[in-house]
């Protein structure tokens, strides 16, 4: 395996890089260079105040069988990989490669999505759960969207559930459609409103009780992955002024629906205390009324 070879290998990339002149080199520079990093390559990290002890972060993450320049890319986007400890860093490896991220598709994800190195391994556990049983997505299926789309992994699993529920039941989406659209990585209001604007121009209608959907329908992949003049040039055959003044109305609408939610929920919560507040008279009725018998008694 790569990553097992380069642990037992050092690489010197530098021609003429001998003994004598290594010896005369800061410790942490001559690490890098040993590394494969390049002179430019080496400085930029030397800039972002990269200490000796965190070498062993570096060496991680070319083990793994990242190129330098990937490598130095990575740190940029996530500086706080050099805050981690080593074992840390290992840790959040292996829990990527037992998701089924093995060689190939772990460097392939890692350079799409550095971001994944700093996510827990509960948040990636909760992820493959949500997948799994919330979305009813097959193991395969799992490690299809992984692969796609490894950005799936650092969303919040609420997310990828009203996704979910979302395209399948509004819009009628397999699941075969829903990976190969990369769905999770779009946010739940932009498909509302591409996909209600279709509705409202007739474009797109409901599927019915047994979740079928008219061949007339545009394919899912259509309504998401299409930047905004392809799809209203090509799916919704509007303009642009049309998109805008409907995602405004939506959005009052959507509002006032939150509105009138809150005040029917206030109004509840009125009633409740009028109700506890007559129970409570009643009761004081009851005992008074009580309280007297036994006084006419005696």
């Amino acid at each position: 395996m790569v990553s097992l070879c380069l642990r037992r290998v050092i690489v010197f990339s530098r021609t003429g890089l001998d003994l004598r002149t290594m010896s005369s080199i800061p410790i942490a520079r001559q690490a890098l260079l040993e590394l494969g990093f390049s002179e430019e390559q080496t400085e930029k990290i030397q800039g972002m105040r990269c200490p000796q002890h965190k070498i062993p972060n570096i060496k991680e993450l070319c083990f793994i069988g990242l190129s330098p320049k990937t490598v130095l890319r990575i740190l940029e986007e996530r500086p706080e990989l050099l805050k981690m400890t080593d074992k840390e860093l290992r840790n959040r490896v292996d829990a990527l490669r037992v998701l089924g991220l093995g060689e190939g598709s772990l460097q392939n994800s890692l350079s799409r999505c550095p971001a994944l190195l700093s996510v827990p391994r509960s948040h990636l556990q909760a992820v493959i759960h949500c997948l799994k049983n919330r979305c009813q997505f097959t193991s395969l299926q799992v490690l299809k969207i992984l692969h796609a789309a490894p950005e799936t992994l650092t969303q919040d699993p609420s997310h990828i559930e009203d996704l979910f529920q979302y395209v399948y039941f509004r819009m009628g989406a397999k699941h075969q459609d829903i990976i190969s659209s990369q769905v999770f990585e779009t946010s739940v209001n932009e498909i509302k409103v591409r996909h209600q604007f279709l509705e409202r121009l007739g474009k797109f209608q409901p599927p019915d009780k047994k979740r079928v959907c008219p061949p007339s329908n545009p394919k899912l992949k259509e309504v998401i992955q299409l930047s905004e003049e392809d799809f209203l040039t090509r799916v919704a055959h509007s303009s642009s002024e049309e998109l805008d003044t409907f995602r405004k109305i939506l959005e009052r609408e959507e509002r006032e629906g939150a509105q009138d939610i809150e005040d029917e929920e206030d109004e509840l919560i009125n009633n409740d205390d009028d109700s506890a507040s007559e129970n409570e008279d009643y009761e004081e009725n009851v005992q008074g009324y009580k309280s007297k018998r036994r006084h006419k008694k005696k």
